[in-house]
């Protein structure tokens, strides 16, 4: 039953990059995300960070983790504690920090997600799918991350709370810098948030660049590999097929939009 589930991945994530992730299930999204902070240890090959090799003698996987936050999939599992704010102070004490530090990044973390003080001392227990996502998310926020890497953060939720999540992990990477890398199913999210997209497939990475060029250059392989193109996509090519002559590139809602304004202003 044994089988190699990453070969030949060699990429670069830089600095202050929104990457999309993609590929079906069993690619080896997953187990490459857990190879970012160290959680699984490659059986060939190295990874650097900053220019240093993780597997060093001497090199801190503590510190690694600290910069490097993984969010798994269905993160509201992660949550134990009996109430809010204390859950997320959870990661910053074990970086044996002040009390007075604990608290503000603890603050500054659920304050990110949109989660403000009325939510402190409920259980998270109580909360919805969403805010449940977002305290999670808050928790991994805390240990002050360069890097946050999500396993399907939108998964199970429904939409309302799917574009929450989203326009956060937006902000985060807009405003403070984060580098987000984030694993979707969804080719309409990678579409709208991510600017750079990486494809796997059967444990390789079958596809880097910019998601328009992705979707437009590669259709039929990813196709293949029963992944596709945004919905939005395909109801521009039904609209010229029908005699509307748009241009079929979108790949955004807001794209499509602009596109067929441009058509009928144009008529």
């Amino acid at each position: 039953m044994e089988r190699v589930a990453l070969k030949d991945v060699s990429l670069e994530v830089r600095n202050g990059e929104f990457i999309g992730l993609v590929g079906h299930t069993g690619s080896g999204k997953s187990t490459l995300i857990q190879h970012l902070d160290g959680l699984l240890r490659a059986t060939s090959g190295k990874i650097f960070y900053n220019g240093e090799d993780i597997y060093g003698e001497n090199y801190s996987m503590r510190e690694l983790r600290g910069k490097v936050g993984l969010v798994f999939q269905y993160p509201e599992h992660q949550l134990f504690e009996a109430d809010v704010f204390t859950d997320v102070c959870f990661g910053p004490k074990n970086l044996k920090l002040s009390k007075e530090e604990i608290e503000v990044r603890a603050k500054e973390a659920l304050a990110a997600v949109g989660m403000d003080e009325s939510y402190y001392k409920r259980s998270p227990f109580e909360l919805s799918g969403g805010q449940k996502r977002r305290v999670a998310i808050a928790g991994v926020l805390a240990m002050k991350p360069e890097v946050l890497v999500l396993d399907e953060p939108t998964a199970g939720l429904d939409p309302k709370g799917r574009e929450e999540i989203l326009q956060e992990l937006k902000e985060l990477n807009e405003q403070q810098g984060i580098t987000i890398v984030l694993v979707s199913h969804s080719m309409e999210d990678v579409a709208r948030y991510a600017k750079r997209m990486l494809v796997m497939n059967q444990g390789c990475v079958m596809f880097d660049g910019a998601p328009t060029e992705v979707f437009t250059n590669h259709r039929h392989e990813l196709e293949a590999i029963g992944l596709g193109v945004p919905q939005v996509t395909r109801v521009m090519e039904s609209l010229e097929r029908a005699g509307i002559p748009v241009k079929t590139g979108a790949i955004t809602i807001d794209e499509a939009e602009a596109e067929i304004v441009r058509v009928f202003r144009l008529d």
